[in-house]
């Protein structure tokens, strides 16, 4: 059989382009659907569109290429939906034809929020009217196959996932030669990022008179208030913000930095530059809030976990990594091989193509990483 795969999102960028590559390789015809054009504030921070640049690309948003999204819909052996219109998923359910669902969590401000009206009409509008159909979910975070068995969908049509940006493979650990432990912190300063949180572990380390120099890169709506927190807190001389600059810069520095900060809170779906940090070598002290967490650290194996909210338990551990070289290093192997060998856009892809490929009764089963059933975690998961 000829197989037709078509992955439906917003616009392609480089969380997808590896995924999409990959998939391409291993189908006979294989479209990305860009339903929307890159917003301007991703071009603002380095992003880059790869809607011309890409034959397999079909633009929603063009009257060239318009006529060619529900041609697809239908012919599709497979079908991925990421982020697109209902009306996408509506008019694949009703040909009775098997897609993916690609999604983070619903309920990012709370599983509370399934019982408001408006909310929840929103859940069961684009997935929970389609629990008797050939519907199956993608999970990109930790935390979306709890939310959506709440609401009566079935968790064994549920599959971990996540995102796989593009990433640089190393064929050893990139030893770092820095003389005072760099700490690197870098994303949207957004107020559910929490940079706040990485700045004020800096205060408490300051105080303990631990030597370490803290960059900051990006920028946001909350970067002025983070620039007076640093000056009020008289940490200019330990905490530096370096500005936007576009992936492949980020990724230089990631090389560079011996540990990385992620302090997002509930809000942060999956946190891509997670995976882009861990395939650098850097050790990672990551917030237990954040979706990826849950999937792609091991506390202790290939990264470290803090309980999100916790300062006392984030300054812990990042004075014991900046203070333990040796472990450092450890968690940094340890972290490149997870992405190049457990949770790459590859083994995904593959993965992927031998599910959609098997009978039904006969569908491979993994025990961890992309494909693998997505077990029920909880908001309060982890336990330091």
């Amino acid at each position: 059989m000829n197989m037709i795969v078509t992955f439906v999102s917003c616009y392609l960028n480089h969380h997808q382009l590896s995924l999409c590559e990959e998939l391409k390789k291993r189908c006979d015809e294989f479209y990305f659907i860009a339903t929307d054009e890159m917003p301007d504030d991703r071009a603002k921070l380095g992003y880059e569109s790869g809607d011309s640049k890409h034959d397999f690309v079909v633009c929603a948003y063009s009257e060239d290429d318009h006529t060619k999204v529900y041609d697809l819909l239908c012919r599709s052996h497979i079908v991925i939906f990421g982020s697109c219109p209902d009306e996408y998923i509506e008019y694949r359910m009703n040909l009775g034809k098997p897609a993916f669902l690609y999604t983070e969590r619903f309920f990012k401000k709370g599983v509370w929020r399934r019982f408001i009206p408006q909310t929840r009409k929103k859940v069961v509008s684009r997935i929970i009217k389609y629990k008797d159909k050939p519907l199956y979910v993608l999970c990109a975070g930790g935390f979306v196959s709890w939310e959506l068995t709440l609401c009566g969908f079935d968790g064994d049509k549920c599959f971990r996932w996540g995102y796989f940006p593009v990433v640089n493979k190393y064929e050893d650990y990139p030893k770092r030669k820095n003389q005072t432990a760099k700490l690197l912190w870098a994303g949207r300063m957004l107020d559910w990022k929490c940079t706040c949180h990485a700045i004020e572990a800096a205060r408490l380390l300051k105080a303990q008179k631990v030597d370490f120099d803290l960059d900051i890169i990006g920028a946001g709506e909350q970067e002025q208030n983070l620039r007076e927190l640093v000056k009020s807190a008289e940490l200019e001389d330990r905490v530096h913000f370096l500005g936007s600059m576009p992936p492949s810069d980020v990724a230089e520095h990631m090389r560079q930095a011996d540990i990385f900060l992620m302090t997002s809170n509930f809000y942060e779906g999956w946190g891509a530059v997670v995976n882009e940090a861990m395939s650098t070598g850097c050790a990672v002290l990551a917030s237990s809030a954040a979706g990826c967490v849950p999937y792609l650290i091991t506390d202790g194996d290939n990264g470290l976990i803090y309980k999100f909210g916790d300062m006392n338990d984030l300054a812990h551990k990042l004075r014991k990594l900046i203070e333990d070289k040796p472990l450092r290093e450890t968690l940094g192997r340890k972290a490149i091989e997870t992405i190049q060998h457990e949770y790459s856009a590859d083994l995904a892809a593959q993965r992927f193509m031998e599910f959609v490929s098997s009978p039904d009764g006969k569908k491979p089963s993994y025990e961890s990483g992309p494909m693998s059933k997505a077990p029920i975690i909880k908001n309060n998961w982890y336990k330091p």
